[in-house]
């Protein structure tokens, strides 16, 4: 809830100042304590008095104070107010106003005039009954000297040598350094052993990153602009390589886990909007983080013809049918319920025909033409022999195969079908027919390599386009280059979204795709029916608590140097 407290005071001329001040928070505690929001300054108010909150819509005060709280003069443990209510505890005066229109509530907050300055302030300087008549300020003092010889002096005795160690902590009543020790180690480090200055090298300075960097070689994500300019910036962000590793791996802690994925870790910084298009708002992932962006290899033609691929990222809005990746493939036309005439008949595909997860689970295998292709795309090229193929992705062997197949034939080392045979079993050809045999042959094989350049085989799942590159080979099939990975700062693993949790098609919409240029990475709103936010507790029953770092890893080698250039 939104409220407003208008907090009214007297100066020493007599005139009334008002400060407002917003709060926004499901409770509002009130009391004396230094913890609670609302500070009562009156000696006979609770450290923990009461509390505000709403319930079905109205403002309610509630206390659990055996003598209650003053509301409009009668005493009560609980009221629902409206405006014109005043609420007493003590000489603390509380009166609930008609609220603005940004605001849920709203209260002022004023001492009553008739207050007395010796409810209001504690008597140090009196003596205290039953302590010799000490007064509490001294008694304070002789506290604060025996937390300090106890917690501090005498745990520091440590610190004079070896012997003198031994001797604080042999003897069994002297608080040693222990005493410090905020918990116990993680289960990591107990091979670390007991011996403190494996990581707290100087005394009373904290942990370094040099102490994690003797044991741990790993890359900070860090953001930095000229090597060695602290607070340079990148981006239009600054450097926040002054984030050292013990800010999210939170030794001495009692939880199982070592690392801090609080979200607020990542969120403080990446929640508002940067100056950069490189970095998107990222403070939620249910309701305050942009869609995803891929990237994608992009052909540029180079002056001698070939083609050199570069990345691009590109919103997931504007890349639909982006990928231009040469391949020619309908997945539309492969998922038909009724399924896909083949060799061997009228087959049903499904996904895992094709995509098969490589070992772990991450990522997809590589799809080849001879594991998954061949079965029903097959590359022969003469009906009288089927088992005859020519070979996969190498067009100039394509030709010779072809060339080398049709000269056989015609010189008799291949089985004639055709009766096209010119040399008889014993008989030397003469030059002529020689002539002949390799004029017919290459004739023969231009002629097959065409129909399967342009018809039947290659083009039929690539781009094949005339060149004149090769004085002996007038295509040209533009070579395929699909991306590896087209969210490459996420980690996600097909082995922890399987069959089991999803089907294929939950995710990827592929059975309506009808290009190979279709981007089928699944839009930021398909991933949170299941991924809700980073703080439970608005999520929905059936949603995971999705935290940034459950799909970012912080550790990147490509994510520059620290602020002083030392690469981690």
């Amino acid at each position: 809830m939104n409220v407003l407290l208008r907090f009214i005071t007297k100066n020493v001329a007599g005139s009334v100042e008002t400060t407002d001040r917003r709060i926004d928070a499901p409770v509002i505690t009130i009391g004396r304590a230094t913890d609670q929001i609302l500070q009562l300054r009156d000696r006979r108010a609770r450290l923990q008095h009461a509390r505000l909150e709403e319930k079905d819509g109205k403002l309610s005060i509630s206390t659990s104070v055996a003598a209650g709280l003053t509301v409009n003069g009668r005493s009560v443990r609980e009221a629902s107010l409206v405006p014109g209510d005043v609420i007493e505890v003590g000489a603390n005066i509380l009166r609930v106003l008609d609220a603005p229109a940004d605001a849920d509530f709203a209260l002022s907050f004023e001492l009553s005039p008739d207050a007395d300055r010796e409810q209001l302030a504690a008597s140090w300087a009196a003596g205290t009954k039953g302590l010799g008549g000490f007064t509490k300020r001294k008694l304070s003092w002789l506290a604060v000297v025996i937390v300090v010889v106890s917690t501090f002096a005498l745990p520091a005795l440590v610190f004079l040598g070896p012997d003198t160690a031994s001797l604080v902590r042999d003897s069994g009543f002297l608080p040693d350094d222990d005493l410090w020790l905020a918990g116990p180690l993680h289960a990591a480090h107990a091979a670390a052993g007991t011996d403190c200055q494996n990581c707290h090298a100087k005394p009373f300075i904290r942990v370094q990153d040099d102490s994690c960097l003797a044991c741990h070689t790993v890359s900070r994500h860090v953001m930095a602009g000229q090597p060695g300019q602290a607070g340079a910036m990148s981006g239009g962000l600054p450097v926040i390589g002054s984030v050292r590793c013990a800010s999210c791996h939170v030794e001495h802690e009692e939880t199982a886990e070592l690392v801090n994925s609080n979200q607020q870790l990542c969120g403080d910084c990446h929640s508002e909007p940067p100056v950069s298009d490189e970095f998107g708002v990222a403070g939620d992932f249910l309701d305050r983080h942009r869609g995803f962006r891929v990237q994608l290899l992009v052909p540029d033609t180079q002056p001698d013809g070939k083609l050199d691929w570069h990345a691009e990222r590109l919103s997931l809005a504007d890349t639909q049918t982006a990928e231009r990746s040469n391949l020619n493939f309908d997945h539309f036309a492969h998922l038909d319920p009724e399924g896909i005439v083949t060799p061997d008949g009228r087959r049903v595909l499904e996904c895992s025909n094709c995509h098969t997860p490589e070992p772990g689970g991450a990522r997809m295998q590589p799809i080849t033409m001879d594991k998954h292709c061949s079965t029903c795309h097959t590359l022969g090229f003469d009906p009288d022999a089927p088992s005859r193929v020519v070979p996969h992705g190498d067009p100039p062997a394509v030709v010779q195969t072809l060339i080398e197949y049709y000269s056989a034939r015609l010189l008799g080392d291949e089985p004639d079908v055709t009766g096209q045979r010119l040399r008889r079993p014993g008989k030397p050809l003469t030059r002529a027919q020689r002539d002949r045999a390799a004029a017919e042959a290459r004739d023969k094989a231009m002629t097959v390599a065409a129909d399967l350049f342009e018809r039947r085989a290659c083009s039929t799942c690539h781009v094949v386009t005339q060149s004149d590159e090769h004085p002996q080979l007038p295509w040209k099939v533009l070579p395929v280059r699909l991306a590896s990975e087209y969210l490459p700062d996420a980690l996600f693993s097909h082995a922890q979204h399987g069959t089991d949790v999803a089907g294929c098609g939950d995710c990827h919409n592929a059975a309506k795709s009808e290009s190979a240029d279709d981007v089928l990475i699944p839009d930021i709103n398909v991933c949170r029916d299941c991924h809700g936010s980073g703080l439970a507790q608005r999520n929905k029953p059936a949603q995971v608590q999705s935290t940034c770092i459950l799909c970012h890893n912080f550790h990147s080698a490509d994510k520059g140097t620290v602020g002083d250039g030392r690469k981690l």
